[in-house]
């Protein structure tokens, strides 16, 4: 029982110093900071979502636009564009909508999602 406290009270001060002193948003700098990292990728894609969670959509269009200026070919490109686009739509930054999903429909022509990404394209065309 000690030992579980112990690792609840470690965690719980982990968290609390953690909070404290750091901002979410210095999670970005940070991956700008290092291109050349593996992990750098996947954190502006999953800083992306979570802030297209918290419905802070022109903070999820600056991490998508980020991830999409700084590696655009990877594993993160066309689920990034698909992103990008959303949060775009949120923001009523229709061009932006509009250009992330044409370069979709262009650069992954077989994805699962191509028919998703057309309608979303004729939803918001005159937009």
């Amino acid at each position: 029982m000690k030992k579980w406290i112990f690792v609840f009270a470690v965690l719980y001060g982990t968290y609390w110093y953690a909070s404290r002193h750091y901002n979410f948003s210095d999670t970005l700098i940070y991956a700008k900071k290092n291109p050349q990292a593996s992990w750098a990728p996947a954190v502006d894609y999953y800083v992306g979502l979570v802030y297209y969670q918290r419905a802070e959509y022109p903070k999820s269009q600056e991490a998508f636009t980020q991830l999409l200026t700084d590696y655009s070919t990877g594993p993160y490109t066309a689920k990034g564009l698909l992103r990008l686009s959303s949060a775009a739509e949120e923001n009523r930054d229709y061009e932006v909508a509009r250009q992330s999903l044409q370069r979709f429909l262009e650069e992954f022509p077989d994805h699962k999602d191509r028919r998703v990404a057309e309608q979303r394209l004729e939803y918001i065309k005159f937009k």
